[in-house]
């Protein structure tokens, strides 16, 4: 966990949100910003996909998407984006999508996500990457 005053990462750093709840991904992004990210939305897979994700060092993904669910979407990105770190989140989660989840290297988050925890996850996650500062 970051103590109270620490940054989590510079503000160079681009995390896409991936959620088809509106305001899901409003509160997310505003966090992102927040701490200093550049924090981009789509309300699908097929949008964030058909996106440039070359700047992208992270994304966040709802696994209940309504077209293409998470796991999915990570499936087809791997090909694309080899090694980009994913957090995945859910209202509903269950033994499964926690071990799928595992088996991909990718936390799950509870919905409402925790702010802190989802930073130091993402911080970390970025980190690991190797994403250039």
């Amino acid at each position: 966990m970051m103590k109270k005053g620490e940054t989590y990462l510079a503000p160079r750093h681009t995390v896409a949100v991936v959620d088809d709840d509106h305001g899901v991904r409003a509160a997310l992004c505003n966090l992102l910003d927040s701490a200093g990210y550049r924090g981009c939305a789509f309300p699908g897979g097929e949008e964030f996909l058909a996106a440039d994700l070359r700047g992208i060092a992270c994304a966040i993904v709802d696994i209940g998407l309504a077209r293409m669910d998470g796991f999915e979407l990570a499936e087809r990105l791997a090909p694309l984006r080899p090694g980009l770190p994913l957090i995945f989140i859910t209202a509903r989660g269950d033994a499964l999508q926690r071990r799928r989840s595992a088996g991909l290297g990718a936390a799950l988050l509870p919905k409402p996500v925790d702010a802190d925890t989802l930073l130091a996850l993402l911080r970390d996650a970025i980190l690991a990457s190797g994403a250039p500062d």
